[in-house]
C-alpha cells in the first residue's frame, strides 16, 4: 500500500490509523469535517495531507482530491457514535447515506479497495431486535444503522466493481478516547471515586488497544480479501465482569463493584458469530498490548 484515504481522520480510531499508516510510509489523505477539527497530531506527519469535507458533502470528495493510484479508501467517518445521539434517527440515517456516497466517491476517484469501519453492534442488532419479546432501547438505532450502512455500501461496491471489506470493530480503547463509551467512562468513574453499578457482567466481551486495532486495519488494507469481513479484536473473549475487575484492581482495589444492580437487556453474543482468528490465520496478527497495560496507559492519559 502506497496511498490511502481516511475519512473520520480527526476521530479517535481515525487518528490512530493514520499514525500507523504514516509509520508504514503510506501517503495519507486525511479527510476531516473542517480545518477547525482537532488534527494537531496529524500535522506532524510529512506524508499526511489534510482535506476538509463534511459527511453530507462526501459525494464532492472526488473534486477535492487530485491524487491518483490510491490503493485503499478507509471509511471511518460517522456522527453520533455514543450517548443519546445513538438514538437520533435522522442523524443515523444521514450516516447510512454518507456511507453509500463514500463508496461512490471511492469508485470515482479510482481507489482499488474500500474498507468500511463496521461494528460488533451490527451483530447484536441482528440477534436481539428481531427476537420475540425483545425490547430494544434507542441505542439500537445506531446498531441497525451500522448494519444497514454495511449492507448497502457492500451492495453498491459490488455493482461498481470496487473490492469491499468490512472491518468488524469489537471494542477499541486507549488514549485519545473522549466519548462516554464503556472503558473510558468506567475508568473516569473509578478515578473520581464515584459509585458504580453494572449488569451481572456475564455477557462475553472483547477489548483491543487502539494501536493494535490500527495495525489490524493496516494489514486488512494491505492484504485483505475482497468482499469479506475481518474481526478486529482478540481470539478469546471473556465475561465483562473479568475486565471490570481488572480495571478496578489497577486503579483502586478498594472500589466496590455492584454487579447486578443494572438489569441486562440485549444480545448475549457467544462470539461464534465471528471468525475471531482470521487475522491470526491469514496475517499472523496478534495483539501487542495486554489489557492491563492498555488500561494503565489509558488511565495515565485520562489523569493528565
Amino acid at each position: 500500500m502506497k496511498k490511502a484515504i481516511v475519512t473520520g481522520a480527526s476521530g479517535f480510531v481515525g487518528q490512530w490509523l493514520i499514525k500507523e499508516l504514516a509509520s508504514q510510509d503510506v501517503n495519507v489523505i486525511a479527510v476531516v469535517r473542517n480545518e477547525r477539527s482537532d488534527i494537531s497530531s496529524l500535522r506532524k506527519f510529512n506524508n499526511v495531507k489534510i482535506v476538509a469535507c463534511t459527511l453530507d458533502e462526501i459525494d464532492k470528495l472526488p473534486s477535492k482530491i487530485t491524487e491518483e493510484d490510491i490503493d485503499v479508501f478507509y471509511h471511518f467517518a460517522w456522527s453520533g457514535t455514543s450517548g443519546s445521539d445513538r438514538g437520533d434517527v435522522k442523524l443515523q440515517l444521514s450516516n447510512i447515506e454518507a456511507g453509500c456516497s463514500a463508496v461512490k466517491a471511492a469508485a470515482e476517484i479510482g481507489c482499488r479497495k474500500f474498507i468500511n469501519a463496521g461494528s460488533i453492534m451490527e451483530y447484536e442488532a441482528m440477534q436481539y431486535v428481531p427476537a420475540d419479546s425483545s425490547k430494544p432501547g434507542l441505542g439500537y438505532i445506531y446498531s441497525t444503522a451500522k448494519q444497514t450502512a454495511d449492507f448497502m455500501a457492500k451492495t453498491l461496491a459490488v455493482d461498481l466493481k470496487l473490492p469491499y471489506i468490512n472491518g468488524i470493530i469489537s471494542n477499541i480503547y486507549g488514549p485519545g478516547e473522549k466519548s462516554p463509551r464503556f472503558i473510558n467512562s468506567t475508568i473516569r468513574k473509578f478515578l473520581n471515586k464515584e459509585k458504580v453499578s453494572f449488569t451481572h457482567g456475564e455477557q462475553m466481551y472483547d477489548f483491543i488497544y487502539a494501536s493494535d486495532a490500527a495495525r489490524a486495519f493496516y494489514m486488512i488494507g494491505e492484504k485483505g480479501k475482497p468482499y469479506t469481513s475481518y474481526y478486529i479484536g482478540n481470539p478469546s473473549p471473556e465475561p465483562l465482569k473479568n475486565y471490570v475487575i481488572a480495571i478496578r484492581n489497577i486503579i483502586d482495589k478498594a472500589i466496590e463493584l455492584n454487579f447486578g444492580e443494572i438489569p441486562f437487556q440485549g444480545a448475549l453474543l457467544k462470539y461464534d458469530e465471528f471468525d475471531t482468528k482470521k487475522l491470526l490465520r491469514e496475517f499472523g496478527f496478534e495483539s501487542e498490548v495486554a489489557f492491563e497495560e492498555g488500561i494503565r496507559r489509558t488511565s495515565t492519559w485520562l489523569q493528565n
